[in-house]
């Protein structure tokens, strides 16, 4: 593969897993960084798991019109993901199920496309950190590439000590720079007293600093869980590299 360079300031956003809630939290950063002024784009390098409009009856990707709605830029969504497949699986094996392969070129030059584009990216990844996203890339992989700093999401309950610890030491292993960390509450009905020491007890046992606590369906700015105070994402980022 070519070397790649990405000259955009921007952060990762990776998860502990599956369904903890990325695109909910690139949302809510996007939106923030846009009310503030900042031209932002966002992207997904591929997207599995399309679902059916019921108005159109046509296959739609739910996290990239999220995504899209967030950034209030008026471009094609081809842009925010430009390789979509339809089964939820991981994206090499979703390809597969049509035909296809992921385009590892293709996961590279998304990503360059907005340096003239925006003033701060924000890229969200797929699954958890050790997810494949081709046929011989993770995203692990992917995110060297990019060398942006990786904020982490993770469950709010219980497991996510385990979850969480190893996700950063998987990441710390491979030299890659580590914003922070979130712990989102995706789920109120899986509700556990976890949820009220996890991230002291995170913090116990690493450097990396735990950001903030999302509570469900919350719809404010992302606020730093000790101080409240509004978390500052471009400063973030270049305090990070």
């Amino acid at each position: 593969m070519d070397v790649f360079s990405l000259n955009i300031p921007g952060l990762m956003v990776v998860g502990t897993d599956t369904d903890v809630g990325k695109t909910y939290i690139t949302a809510a950063i996007a939106r923030q960084l846009v009310s503030e002024g900042i031209r932002t784009g966002a992207y997904k390098p591929a997207c599995s798991g399309s679902v059916l409009d019921p108005e159109t009856g046509a296959r739609k990707w739910a996290d990239i019109e999220q995504l899209s709605e967030a950034i209030q830029t008026a471009v094609p969504l081809e842009r925010i993901c430009p390789q979509r497949f339809h089964a939820p699986l991981a994206p090499p094996v979703a390809a597969a199920c049509q035909g296809e392969h992921v385009n590892e070129r293709l996961l590279l030059e998304g990503a360059q496309w907005w340096q003239d584009q925006a003033e701060f990216l924000l890229v969200e990844g797929v699954g958890g950190v050790l997810c494949p996203l081709s046929e011989t890339m993770l995203i692990v992989d992917f995110a060297a590439q990019l060398e942006l700093p990786l904020l982490i999401v993770a469950r709010a309950g219980l497991g996510t000590i385990n979850h969480s610890l190893l996700t950063i030491e998987a990441l710390q292993h491979r030299g890659l720079a580590i914003a922070g960390l979130i712990l989102n509450d995706v789920d109120p009905e899986l509700s556990d007293e976890s949820r009220q020491s996890n991230a002291a007890r995170i913090q116990q046992w690493t450097s990396v600093p735990v950001l903030s606590f999302v509570p469900f369906e919350w719809r404010s700015n992302l606020l730093h869980y000790q101080t409240q105070a509004r978390i500052d994402w471009i400063q973030l980022a270049q305090d990070s590299h």
